[in-house]
């Protein structure tokens, strides 16, 4: 299981940080990713979900959320800007 969890994780950080690199988008959302991240990850658990696959997804949803939200100020010099047809 720690190899799928791990693997998982990678998984989230890289796609945060494509997702942060080629979409830009408002300071606000990133503030309020960061604070889903941290509601996800205080939440009480799903009651009648306790197994380890609950432990998995919840901490690839924060992982994820705090990776985009954190990013945002590293990743925006380096943005992408699309070409927009005359």
């Amino acid at each position: 299981m720690s190899t799928v969890a791990f693997l998982l994780d990678i998984l989230a950080v890289a796609f945060a940080l494509a997702l942060a690199y080629l979409y830009h988008a408002r300071w606000y959302w990133h503030v309020l990713s960061v604070l889903a991240a941290l509601a996800v990850g205080f939440s009480p658990p799903i009651p009648g979900w306790e197994a380890p696959s609950r432990d998995l997804v919840y901490g690839v949803v924060v992982l994820f959320l705090l990776v985009w939200g954190f990013a945002e100020p590293f990743v925006h010099r380096f943005h992408r800007h699309s070409i927009r047809p005359v």
